[in-house]
């Protein structure tokens, strides 16, 4: 009986012992991800031509409105880059039509939904400035949020 008696209070031992054990309280994994910046809103400026191929009759192809502006929703615009000078073609379309992704950092850099032309730039603050490059036509862009 003496040998039980010795076994459980070895075990009651082991068991208090263990459940005291300090180990330090685990701490929450910290978030290394910075929370999303919105940048939505409306945005007006000016657009220019900085280049272009076209040459001849169709040099006035690459004109378009020196008017731009955008709406932002959810960190997404859309723009489609309007050359009224250009013959339409009912299968083709010579104004490239965008749909950008914001980054958290404010830059963007998107193809056409054609794969034509493309669109880079950068919002800081309350200022986006980008470059439409095309096929044939190279553009400078700067907006503010109004």
């Amino acid at each position: 009986m003496l040998g039980s008696l010795a076994r459980l209070a070895g075990t009651l031992l082991v068991a208090a012992a263990t459940g005291c054990s300090s180990s330090a309280p685990s701490s929450a994994p910290s978030s290394a991800v910075t929370p999303s910046q919105s940048f939505d809103g409306n945005y007006r400026g000016t657009i220019r031509l900085t280049s272009s191929s076209v040459r001849g009759d169709q040099s006035n192809w690459c004109d378009t409105p020196p008017a731009i502006s955008f709406t932002l929703s959810n960190n997404t615009f859309n723009y489609v880059l309007a050359h009224p000078n250009v013959p339409q073609d009912p299968k083709y379309s010579m104004s490239p039509r965008f749909t950008v992704k914001v980054a958290d950092d404010g830059s963007f850099d998107t193809r056409s939904d054609n794969e034509d032309a493309q669109i880079v730039g950068q919002i800081e603050g309350s200022q986006m400035t980008g470059k439409i490059n095309g096929t044939a036509c190279g553009y400078a862009f700067v907006a503010n949020r109004s």
